[in-house]
């Protein structure tokens, strides 16, 4: 009876332990594998297609135009721009030397040499940029002089009068075209000279500049290709009219010599192939104009280094500056190019050019012939300084169409 019992016991001890062990085994889950870092689902972020940064109407200032600042380097701003062809080389030896950048729908240009810094930042287009007291591409003359000031006066600094730069910030310089800006262009500005003089520069009317060739003062006029010399109020005739050919522009520079103007005479000749500017000096010897600087090419253009910059040699125009110099007058300026389109931005490129110097030494009277004036050599090559299309009043003049009586 007893082993009985005892085998009773031990049987339930079993039944009951397998029990708790199949209750046991039946709450354990299977663990969940990760899966191998080659098999999961990486995640995808596409950059960005709206840009990052200001946009335009941009703020023209004294160091640049909006985000593209002087003195960046060319690099680094091209990189911020979207891809695509957006930079040029403007290559024409003698005349420019510049590597210039497309921004904002060619609205924008950012010049310099290669491998450099931005030297200007030149607007083309109306909307694109504005100073803060809102002058734009498309002002009129009135507009740009009343917000930013007079035009820049420097007597030993002449130039172009279709490119002024406001007294308020000589930084600036403004293209015109019919009386209303084409071009702001921002590029380093030029301390003024701060020499002393004992003439007073008549002020300017709409047909004449005011200079010092004596100490009392003149007005001169220049009306086409004729110059007249008259007294300060414009009554008598001090010089027998002088008549060139191709008159750009006349303007007054001081010769740091004998603090005194001279009359700087820019003129263009045109042939079938080429373009060139000259430049000749004049003083008022007694009572004639003198030519004291025989007439001297700075830049020539034709018709195969115009295509170089993607142009037509008759839609490139210069904008010159002048420097006097002791021994030398330096020359350098501007390049525009026209819109092939002939759309409302009217200018496509603009370009700082590559300076020229005039050494300053008097000139030899001689006679040439008209024709041979734009024949300076080779386009791009080097040209010597020669007798241009301008006999001065001291050379012989047997046609008699280079000078005239004055009248009193």
């Amino acid at each position: 009876m007893r082993g009985w019992r005892r085998r009773a016991r031990v049987a339930v001890a079993a039944v009951v332990g397998l029990w708790g062990c199949l209750a046991g085994c039946s709450d354990r889950r299977p663990e969940k594998k990760e899966p191998h870092d080659s098999q999961r689902v990486r995640r995808v972020i596409e950059p960005s297609t709206e840009r990052v940064g200001p946009l335009p109407p941009y703020a023209i200032r004294a160091d640049g135009v909006g985000p593209y600042k002087l003195g960046e380097k060319l690099s680094d701003l091209l990189e911020r721009l979207a891809s695509g062809p957006r930079i040029a080389l403007f290559e024409i030896p003698g005349v420019v030397h510049r590597n210039v950048i497309r921004a904002e729908d060619d609205s924008i240009l950012i010049g310099g040499e290669q491998a450099s810094t931005a030297s200007f930042v030149a607007v083309v287009g109306g909307e694109v940029a504005r100073t803060e007291s809102g002058v734009h591409v498309g002002s009129t003359r009135d507009e740009l002089i009343a917000a930013l000031g007079a035009p820049a006066e420097d007597p030993e600094r002449a130039r172009d009068p279709r490119l002024i730069v406001p007294s308020s910030v000589p930084s600036l310089h403004a293209i015109l075209d019919a009386g209303r800006v084409a071009a702001l262009v921002v590029q380093s500005a030029v301390p003024a000279a701060r020499r002393p003089t004992d003439c007073a520069r008549p002020a300017a009317t709409d047909t004449a500049i005011g200079a010092c060739l004596t100490a009392a003062g003149e007005l001169v006029e220049v009306r086409g290709d004729e110059i007249a010399v008259r007294s300060a109020e414009g009554e008598r005739a001090l010089a027998p009219v002088l008549r060139l050919t191709g008159v750009v522009f006349v303007a007054a520079l001081r010769s740091a010599a004998d603090a005194r103007d001279e009359l700087v005479v820019i003129t263009r000749s045109d042939e079938a192939a080429t373009r060139t500017w000259w430049l000749a000096t004049y003083r008022l010897e007694g009572a004639r104009l003198a030519r004291m600087l025989d007439a001297s090419a700075l830049y020539q253009l034709s018709t195969t280094s115009a295509r170089w910059i993607g142009a037509d040699l008759r839609d490139v125009e210069l904008y010159l500056e002048l420097t006097s110099r002791p021994d030398a007058i330096e020359v350098g300026g501007l390049l525009t190019t026209l819109s092939a389109t002939r759309a409302a931005t009217k200018i496509r490129d603009v370009v700082v050019i590559a300076p020229a110097s005039v050494p300053r030494r008097r000139a030899r009277p001689a006679a040439f012939d008209a024709s041979d004036a734009g024949s300076a050599g080779p386009p791009g090559a080097p040209v010597s300084p020669r007798p241009a299309p301008d006999a001065a009043v001291d050379a012989p003049d047997p046609a008699g169409t280079e000078s005239g009586s004055a009248t009193p």
